[in-house]
């Protein structure tokens, strides 16, 4: 109590100040209370709070506004990466599809549309899409559909993976092609000519009728003889009516038969390529003359080799 009345008290106390002036004016003075101080510094205190308030406020403003800027540029470019992604995309699919049917491949297109039924659309972009440009350019940020951006962004990576998926399966199927090709049997193994065919025919030397299992190339002793796909040497050496004779297993259920050579040039477990040299062409075996016998075997069973002749040798003689 004592200390409320001691703080009455000072505030009614008075103070003067005085202003003197150098030009020999009279003084003017003031006369202020304790109390009156203490209510200007408090307003004091409370206005330069509340600008303080005010100014922070002001600037999280600001940097609010920048931040919504820089998130229109952010959404800009991204939509622009998006429509050239999907632009791309779209390219890749043409040129898969393209390539499959030059492969001879099943087209994914309509597992493309099956897979992506529920999220692509046809007949064009949509309303928001059309005016997506416009719309973050005026900074209506809210008139943006960001569901849209959303499921066209979950599309193109629909798009990518069916696209992976698909670049797969084509560079598969390719080696598969290239693995095939190489080791079908192709083109004429040596120059000359079919002296006797693929099939039933009179025996040359005893006169029987019996089953030729491949076809007889006539030619001088000593012509080239070329693998005619690549593979493996499989046999190397003699076998009754045969004379020297050379086997190679190309994978792919085939095989070849060289046989009556005058001189063979490759080993058992050697690795040749089509159009190497293998053997020279001779007369051993069951043989009336110089000659080339070539057998094809698929899966086992001897068949015409007729078919597997083409015209190599015009390009490589």
């Amino acid at each position: 109590m004592n200390i409320l009345n001691y703080i009455k008290q000072k505030a009614k106390k008075r103070f003067t100040i005085l202003f003197v002036s150098y030009d020999n004016k009279s003084p003017f003075k003031i006369n202020i209370s304790f109390a009156f101080v203490g209510i200007f510094i408090f307003l004091w205190t409370v206005t330069t709070t509340f600008a303080g308030y005010v100014v922070v406020k002001q600037f999280d403003y600001i940097k609010a506004k920048t931040e919504i800027k820089v998130m229109q540029v952010k959404l800009l470019l991204f939509t622009n990466q998006l429509n050239k992604t999907k632009s791309i995309l779209e390219k890749l699919q043409s040129n898969d599809e393209k390539i499959r049917a030059l492969l001879s491949l099943n087209t994914r297109k309509s597992v493309m549309e099956e897979g992506l039924a529920p999220m692509l659309g046809k007949g064009g972009p949509a309303f928001t899409q059309i005016n997506m440009f416009s719309s973050i350019l005026s900074g209506s940020l809210d008139k943006i559909d960001y569901a849209d951006l959303m499921l066209q962004s979950n599309v193109l990576y629909e798009q990518h993976r069916f696209m992976s998926q698909s670049q797969e399966e084509v560079i598969s199927h390719i080696y598969k092609q290239k693995s095939l090709f190489l080791a079908t049997p192709c083109g004429w193994p040596c120059e000359g000519r079919i002296s006797s065919v693929y099939g039933f025919r009179a025996h040359p030397i005893f006169g029987t009728r019996d089953f030729h299992s491949g076809i007889d190339i006539a030619n001088v002793a000593f012509t080239p003889i070329m693998c005619t796909a690549d593979g493996k040497i499989v046999f190397s050496g003699k076998r009754t009516g045969y004379g020297n004779v050379i086997v190679i297993d190309h994978g792919h259920s085939y095989r070849t038969v060289y046989a009556h050579l005058a001189k063979k040039l490759v080993k058992v477990g050697e690795y040749v390529v089509r159009g190497q040299l293998i053997a020279k062409m001779g007369n051993t075996g069951s043989s009336t003359g110089p000659h080339l016998h070539y057998e094809v075997h698929f899966k086992g069973k001897t068949i015409n080799p007729k078919p597997y002749l083409t015209d190599y040798f015009s390009n490589n003689y």
